[in-house]
């Protein structure tokens, strides 16, 4: 394991990196340059997640797997690790980060096991106690998913101040309404279009409430109490797409409107994004490809990588599939109809995470490969040199 400081380190680039730094470029056509930091070497995970933990500002990393593996969160930046728990059956294969308690701090929901009651939330010690100390997380039952628990999203679905936790199973997705403080009531959500695996977040239809994503679908929220029935949730046709898919909400032409993002998680399909014409999202949608037929495209992420002001696309093939590519496409027109590839690395990613690990106003990329296949993995995105 490599402790690096980055709360101090890159303030003071190219020297201190230059001097105390073993560094590891990755540079495209836009300039863009990224540090390869092995945040440890022995455990992988299916479940990832970004906050911050421990109150001091700067994010830290969450990592979930097998028993060998545990839950686990890395104190940013000497990435020191602490062991929240060990699964009962096996942490898989999502987890999320959200203020279920609403004491200012976040916690972990995860699920574990593919039967009874296996999703999971870990409160946070804060403030009252240090989240360092492993131990001093409380394991709360939430509900059963029914099988394995996939694609976790936390969000207020009923708009009554208390967090709720959708995700789903193989066959059913579902919401567990948090009715009272860690008291929860499980809603099944009437879906067509569910595919095997896949859930997005966002607000579709710019209503203010958090709708979801399935399978080439989205489902609007009714909002309030009538978010609690499952009938409710009235489900629009976005565009075909594969039965494993990732999806994401995020306005990638920039014209204010949410768009919608596919890409195959465990098959081979086009990443796309997909935007609505002048009937809105309840009507017909464009699909607008960025890259046709990627395999096992499980890492789906969107953020500003180059600083330019509009959306880019990070995608990361699985370490099964034949190029094991992570990749930057960066949004060369800010329309989202000229795509230019960077290639990050060849070594895999699983459930990656894009977020600005060092805040320096850059997001970086962070991941694993699924559980067993370590390293922890960051990708430190770099103030051009």
């Amino acid at each position: 394991m490599k402790n690096i400081s980055l709360k101090n380190a890159w303030r003071t680039l190219p020297l201190r990196m230059v001097l105390f730094l073993p560094l590891i470029f990755f540079q495209g056509d836009q300039g863009v340059q990224f540090q390869f930091v092995e945040v440890d070497s022995l455990v992988a995970g299916d479940c990832k997640a970004v906050g911050d933990l421990d109150g001091d500002g700067y994010p830290d990393l969450v990592v979930g797997g097998m028993p060998g593996e545990g839950l686990n969160w890395y104190r940013n930046s000497d990435w020191n690790r602490t062991v929240i728990a060990s699964p009962n059956i096996e942490f898989t294969t999502d987890c999320s980060l959200g203020d279920l308690d609403g004491d200012g701090d976040p916690d972990i929901v995860v699920p574990d096991g593919n039967s009874g009651n296996n999703l999971f939330w870990f409160q946070n010690p804060k403030p009252n106690g240090n989240p360092a100390i492993g131990p001093s997380w409380v394991r709360h039952t939430v509900g059963s998913v029914g099988d394995w628990g996939k694609d976790i999203k936390i969000a207020d679905f009923d708009q009554d101040r208390r967090l709720d936790i959708a995700t789903r199973g193989h066959g059913t997705a579902m919401i567990f309404f948090q009715t009272a403080p860690n008291t929860w009531a499980k809603t099944l959500l009437n879906v067509s279009s569910l595919g095997s695996e896949g859930l997005g977040l966002g607000d579709v239809d710019g209503d203010g409430r958090t709708d979801l994503v399935v399978q080439g679908a989205w489902l609007k929220n009714p909002g309030g109490s009538a978010a609690r029935a499952g009938g409710n949730w009235l489900e629009y046709a976005i565009g075909g797409v594969d039965v494993s898919f990732k999806a994401m909400v995020a306005d990638i032409n920039g014209d204010g409107k949410p768009d919608v993002v596919f890409s195959s998680s465990e098959g081979t399909d086009d990443v796309a994004w997909w935007s609505c014409g002048p009937a809105g999202p309840t009507g017909p949608w464009t699909k607008n490809v960025i890259v046709s037929n990627l395999d096992r495209a499980h890492t789906l992420q969107a953020a500003d990588l180059d600083g330019d002001g509009d959306l880019d696309v990070v995608t990361a093939q699985m370490h099964t599939s034949v190029d094991r590519e992570v990749a930057v496409w960066f949004n060369l027109d800010r329309r989202g109809t000229l795509w230019r590839k960077q290639v990050v690395a060849a070594s895999g990613l699983h459930n990656g995470q894009v977020a600005d690990v060092n805040r320096d106003g850059r997001p970086d990329i962070f991941g694993a490969n699924w559980t067993g296949n370590p390293p922890v993995k960051l990708w430190l995105n770099l103030p051009g040199i």
